[in-house]
């Protein structure tokens, strides 16, 4: 025999022994549509098919949309961000109502508020005219109730007794000041009556000569006496003759005499003394 058909015959039988142990081509296994890695192929070309599968891309498990986890929560807040935005739109269309209503009730108010100052205005300046002419009022009374006492002076201090005669009393008392035999109209006790104070006796003269007469003689003719004379005032005056008591002291102890008359302390040119200008 041929050595070289000796050697091909050598070949085929080992090429033939060994297609003789390849497996046969078997049918690959499904798994839910995808096939088993454990499934292969049996055929002649066994090395160029595992290099090839050993290559190829292995495809993903295709999951459904439903069972999907992250699909759900994804839904879920896509699902709140709606519902989010819906209740955001409809809290700024009723802040926005809100805002509109208030606007509307703050210009009620500044239009109210308007009228209202314009109001106190007109009851301020009402007020200011009405204190005005009130003060001339009581201006004008007090004057006239000045004029009513103005032959009146007040025996203050005189001991009051039952059953005494006011009009001797008053004719005894203006003999010692000075003035004798005066033309007295009446005379009687007067003021609220006090416990350990006697109270005045009122004297209205005829004549407001006496009067004058009896006011400048008897500080140094009853300086002695437990009692004095002094002038009939009204409330308002007497109150402004106290209020500047202090002051008209100090001046006469520094040689400076006043005298009150017709509401005002006044100096010897007869004008009204001011005080501030000390």
């Amino acid at each position: 025999m041929n050595p070289e058909t000796a050697k091909k015959g050598s070949v085929r039988t080992r090429s033939s022994s060994k297609t003789t142990r390849e497996p046969s081509l078997t049918q690959p296994t499904l798994y839910d549509g995808r096939l088993s890695r454990s499934s292969t192929y049996s055929s002649p070309h066994t090395d160029t098919y595992r290099l090839h599968r050993a290559t190829a891309p292995v495809d993903e498990p295709v999951d459904n949309p439903g069972d999907n986890p992250l699909t759900s929560i994804s839904e879920s807040i896509e699902s709140s961000m709606r519902r989010i935005n819906e209740e955001l739109k409809r809290i700024e269309q009723d802040f926005g109502k809100a805002l509109e209503f208030t606007n509307a009730r703050v210009d009620i108010l500044e239009a109210h508020d308007v009228r209202t100052a314009s109001k106190i205005k007109s009851l301020e300046e009402r007020i200011i005219e009405l204190e005005k002419e009130n003060t001339k009022n009581i201006e004008s009374v007090n004057k006239q109730e000045r004029f009513s006492r103005r032959n009146n002076v007040r025996i203050v201090g005189f001991h009051s007794a039952p059953h005494e005669d006011c009009i001797k009393i008053a004719t005894e008392v203006f003999a010692k000041a000075g003035v004798e035999n005066p033309k007295i109209e009446r005379a009687h006790r007067d003021g609220i009556q006090r416990e350990g104070r006697d109270r005045h006796i009122l004297v209205r003269l005829s004549f407001y000569q006496d009067k004058i007469a009896l006011l400048k003689r008897q500080r140094q003719l009853l300086h002695d006496c437990d009692f004095f004379i002094t002038d009939d005032l009204t409330q308002l005056d007497l109150k402004e003759k106290r209020n500047w008591s202090r002051q008209v002291s100090d001046l006469y102890q520094r040689g400076t005499k006043l005298r009150f008359s017709g509401g005002k302390w006044r100096g010897q040119d007869g004008k009204p003394y001011a005080f501030d200008a000390q």
